[in-house]
């Protein structure tokens, strides 16, 4: 993963980009699990001092997603599959009250932008899924990256919508240690079960619809449901 020292850099300080990078690298895999680091190796790495370096490690070194193991010596943290499992369900019931807190205070706007992504990700779906049939899923991987970062923002604007800070940092911090979801894996799973993907495709309506009508009970059912069901799916990776 690409680190750009430039990128932002009117709106953020160099240690909070270093932090950003480092948090994303965690989390998909281009610093592994248990990994040892050094303040020195990341600088050289991204091409930066080691004073930001170091800033955005003791920040990652109080929520957990590094551990100190000596005077010198750090580690990418490593927890146990129980332990994942239970940031998994923590995430869970979090995007549940985001969800409710989204439809308790849903503007015009929020609904309409919403609407707007899944309309675009509805054309993209159905070209997946003509794939499936045609035996060609496997080239449209990038039209499947497409649907899943779409869906992606449209979380975002959720969890922008429910308005609390607090809440949106702590599911920032647990997605840090969500379970890995790769491409080639939706693929499969897609190719194997498209009925499935085209059932928890729509939950994002059914999860709109609640947000729209101010179904706050319904609303938070379904976003808990929705996350804890990918969660078992994925399954846990092995420290």
């Amino acid at each position: 993963m690409a680190f750009d020292p430039w990128g932002g850099v009117w709106a953020t300080s160099l240690a909070d980009q270093v932090y950003a990078w480092l948090r994303a690298a965690v989390q998909d895999g281009t610093l592994a699990r248990g990994q040892k680091v050094t303040e020195r190796e990341l600088a050289a790495r991204l091409g930066v001092s080691p004073t930001p370096v170091r800033e955005a490690l003791r920040q990652l070194i109080h929520e957990r997603v590094v551990v100190r193991t000596g005077p010198r010596s750090l580690q990418i943290a490593r927890y146990d599959p129980e332990t994942l499992d239970e940031i998994a369900e923590t995430e869970a019931r979090l995007r549940g009250l985001v969800a409710r807190f989204a439809a308790r205070k849903r503007s015009q706007a929020l609904v309409t932008s919403l609407y707007e992504s899944l309309a675009e990700a509805d054309a993209l779906v159905a070209r997946l899924t003509s794939a499936q049939r045609d035996g060609t899923l496997n080239e449209c991987a990038e039209s499947l990256a497409r649907v899943m970062a779409i869906l992606a923002r449209f979380h975002q604007r959720i969890e922008s919508a429910a308005g609390n800070p607090v809440m949106e940092a702590l599911l920032a911090q647990s997605r840090v240690f969500s379970r890995d979801g790769r491409l080639h894996r939706t693929i499969e799973r897609i190719d194997s079960r498209p009925e499935r993907f085209i059932r928890r495709y729509r939950e994002h309506q059914a999860l709109l619809d609640a947000i729209a009508e101010g179904d706050e009970e319904r609303a938070d059912h379904l976003a808990y449901t929705h996350h804890v069901t990918a969660a078992r799916r994925r399954g846990t990776p092995r420290p």
